[in-house]
């Protein structure tokens, strides 16, 4: 991917080796989380982010429920503050923040503070606010992504989340298994990127001519697509509204008469009865349906549906990421957009406040 019209495209085709860096650097990660962690284990872990941060937290949630064996809940900064009774001493807050100068994120590390026994910061600025408020720091090993739409820091945000997890582990061989399953998924995932990419090329008139999504995520891939229709919203700047397929099918698809675009993110091992019935909802009405899908052997296209290939299950949601982030970098250009000039500045004025992006 040595061609790109902006920056999103370079960085888009830079997450492959941004999981294997990830990967490779769990050996600091489990020094740092084990140096932090003295003391009584902790009996309950808050995941705590906004934006890109958010959803990066959500798509690690259940992983690391499994890896860690504690109770994990994801909150947004203002949920985190509503319930801040709820923290006690041996409460764990994981505080994730690319930028780390996530205003909201700060204020709640702030009120927490008295009450959490911990607080670990996964971000890529280490003396940044969020970074000064944690007991210790858990970087990102990724270059500076200087474009506003995240890609390589979703990827290693979930996967250090994860790596914080697999240290808290109880299990035996943990880390190592988790950093065999990380490297798999990463050729997983190199594969994945050029048939995404050329996906996205091959269709890129189609992609820019829709004036609205829908972006619908079949149980785990609810998360993936959350972070899809951020995306999406950030970069074509079209209407985009997110729904978990159960929800989908009990009112939203009313909205098809509109002739939405509809991305469905849709896993092998779920019934595909319903992510179907909703794709040909939408094909009846006159919409473009973009199936998404996964399977253990090759990435394969056809027309405007994709299946990945994914290495492992438990990390096989992070391919789903991709074909919104492809749309996301490859359609505003024929769109007329130019995604390097970042015009939200008058709007973080507005709302007096930093926009993490």
């Amino acid at each position: 991917m040595d061609h790109h019209e902006n920056l999103m495209q370079m960085y888009f085709g830079m997450q492959a080796d941004a999981l294997r860096n990830t990967a490779e650097q769990g050996d600091e990660v489990f020094s740092r989380v084990r140096e932090a962690m003295t003391g009584e284990r902790p009996a309950s872990v808050v995941l705590l982010g906004i934006g890109s941060s958010f959803h990066s937290a959500r798509l690690a949630e259940k992983e690391f429920r499994a890896l860690s064996g504690l109770p994990v809940t994801c909150m947004t900064p203002e949920q985190a503050m509503d319930r801040v009774s709820d923290f006690n001493a041996r409460s764990l807050v994981i505080a994730v923040s690319q930028s780390g100068t996530s205003t909201n994120t700060l204020r709640a590390l702030k009120e927490l503070r008295p009450r959490a026994a911990r607080i670990l910061a996964v971000t890529q600025g280490a003396d940044s606010p969020v970074a000064k408020e944690a007991d210790q720091v858990i970087p990102l090993y990724i270059p500076e992504e200087k474009a506003g739409p995240k890609t390589m820091g979703v990827i290693s945000s979930v996967c250090s989340l994860l790596l914080i997890a697999a240290a808290l582990s109880r299990e035996a061989n943990a880390w190592e298994n988790l950093k065999s399953d990380m490297l798999s998924e990463a050729e997983a995932m190199a594969q994945n990127l050029n048939a995404v990419r050329d996906w996205a090329v091959s269709h890129a008139d189609t992609l820019a001519s829709e004036t609205s999504w829908m972006v619908v995520g079949q149980r785990d891939a609810a998360a993936a697509a959350g972070e899809g229709a951020l995306k999406l919203t950030e970069t074509v700047r079209r209407t985009v509204a997110f729904y978990e397929l159960e929800e989908a099918v009990h009112g939203p698809c009313a909205s098809f008469i509109a002739r939405p675009a509809l991305m469905c993110l849709r896993l092998p091992w779920e019934d595909q009865t319903r992510p179907e019935a909703l794709c040909g909802a939408c094909e009846a009405r006159g919409g473009h349906a973009f199936r998404v899908g996964l399977n253990p052997g090759r990435p394969v296209t056809d027309g405007l549906s994709v299946t990945l290939a994914y290495g492992v299950r438990r990390l096989a949601v992070l391919e789903l990421l991709l074909p919104a982030q492809a749309v996301s970098a490859w359609a505003p250009p024929r769109m007329g957009i130019d995604l390097d000039e970042r015009d939200h500045d008058s709007f973080t004025a507005i709302l007096a406040g930093h926009l993490e992006m």
